[in-house]
C-alpha cells in the first residue's frame, strides 16, 4: 500500500519533546512509515501558535526548521526532503520516504510579505493561512465574529500562488475561505478538514460545508481527511465508522477525486482504532468491506494527492 498524507504535527511535537523522527511513541515515526508503506510521502507542518507574533513567530519557525534539518541528516538513508513532484519521485525511486514542509499559521510572516520569499527558499511549499485565531492575514475559524482576509492577507494569497507555495484554507474562517476563492488564480487546498455533517458547534466551526467542498473540487484542489475525534463526531471510540461516513458524504458531492488523507496525527486526539500511521490500513479494509472500489481506495490513500502534487508542486 502507498500513502500520501498532507498534514501532521509530528515535527513540532518531536521538537518540543526532544524526540527523534525515526523512532518515537507518537502517531508517526519514520520507522513505522517505512515499514508499513511501499511509497510514503508525508507533509510535515511547522505549527505556529497563535500567541506568537512578529519576529518571535519567524524565529520559532527557524528553530523547528533547524531541528528538521538535523533529523533529515541523521536519517538520510530513510527520508528525503522534497520541494517538487520530481524530487518526490526520486525519493520513491531510492526507496525513501518523501518529506514536504508546510507552515501552519500565517503569523510566521510577522506582517512582512517578503518572508514568503525566505520560506520558499527554505523549501516550504504549503502555507496554512491561519490557525484557530486571528493573525495579520485574517481570522481563523474560532475567532469571535470572524471576518475574512485582511488586505495584507489578500496580497499574501496572490504572492504565495505566484511564488509557488500552495494556499491552505484549513482553520480559516468561512468568510476568509470565500475571499481565497475570489482572489485565487491557482488551486487551493484544505490539508486537514472534514465535511460538515457532525452535529456539534465545535465541529461546525471547523468542518467544510458542502458548498466549500464543491468549490475546492471545481478548482481541482484537494481535501485531506482529518482524524480528530471531535471533527469526525466519533462515538464509543469507533473512529473507522465516522471516517467511512465522511467519505460517503464526500463521494455524494462528486468529490471522490478530491479527498485524500490529512490525518492531523500528533496534533489532535485520534480514536484508539486509528491512532497511528500503522493503523491506517483499517480504513482501506473498512472501505473494501463496504464494497468501495480499489480505485477509490487507492485514490484516497495516494493517487488523488499524487495527481495534485504532479500538477501543482
Amino acid at each position: 500500500m502507498n500513502l500520501i498524507d498532507f498534514h501532521c504535527d509530528t515535527l513540532s511535537e518531536c521538537y518540543n519533546r526532544k524526540s527523534e523522527l525515526y523512532k518515537n511513541d507518537l502517531h508517526i515515526d519514520l520507522e513505522r512509515g517505512k515499514r508499513v508503506f511501499n511509497k510514503y510521502c508525508q507533509v510535515f507542518a511547522v505549527w505556529i501558535p497563535d500567541e506568537k507574533r512578529g519576529d518571535e513567530a519567524y524565529d520559532y519557525f527557524n528553530n523547528v526548521y533547524a531541528f528538521f534539518e538535523k533529523q533529515l541528516l541523521k536519517n538520510y538513508n530513510t527520508v528525503a526532503f522534497c520541494c517538487s513532484s520530481g524530487e518526490m519521485d526520486n525519493a520513491f525511486g531510492e526507496n525513501k520516504i518523501a518529506a514536504f514542509l508546510s507552515v501552519e499559521g500565517g503569523a510566521v510572516l510577522g506582517g512582512d510579505i517578503d518572508v514568503i520569499d525566505a520560506l520558499y527558499e527554505k523549501g516550504v511549499r504549503i502555507l496554512t493561512l491561519t490557525w484557530n485565531g486571528q493573525n495579520e492575514l485574517g481570522d481563523g475559524c474560532f475567532t469571535e465574529n470572524a471576518k475574512g482576509l485582511s488586505p495584507f492577507g489578500v496580497n499574501c494569497v496572490k504572492k504565495l500562488q505566484k511564488k509557488g507555495i500552495i494556499v491552505d484554507v484549513s482553520h480559516l474562517s468561512e468568510r476568509g475561505f470565500y475571499d481565497v476563492a475570489e482572489y485565487s488564480e491557482k488551486p487551493f487546498i484544505a490539508t486537514h478538514s472534514d465535511c460538515d455533517i457532525v452535529d456539534n458547534p465545535f465541529a461546525e466551526k471547523r468542518n467544510l460545508t458542502d458548498a466549500q467542498i464543491r468549490i475546492i473540487t471545481e478548482q481541482k484542489g484537494i481535501i485531506g481527511l482529518n482524524l480528530y475525534e471531535k471533527f469526525l463526531g466519533v462515538e464509543n471510540g469507533a473512529g473507522l465508522c465516522s471516517v467511512i461516513r465522511q467519505i460517503e458524504h464526500f463521494c455524494s458531492l462528486g468529490a471522490e477525486h478530491t479527498i485524500c488523507l490529512g490525518c492531523d496525527f500528533d496534533g489532535c486526539t485520534v480514536s484508539d482504532d486509528l491512532c497511528g500511521i500503522d493503523k491506517l490500513y483499517k480504513i482501506a479494509n473498512g472501505l473494501a468491506r463496504e464494497n468501495y472500489s480499489d480505485e477509490l481506495i487507492n485514490g484516497i490513500f495516494f493517487d488523488n494527492a499524487n495527481a495534485f502534487i504532479v500538477a501543482n508542486m
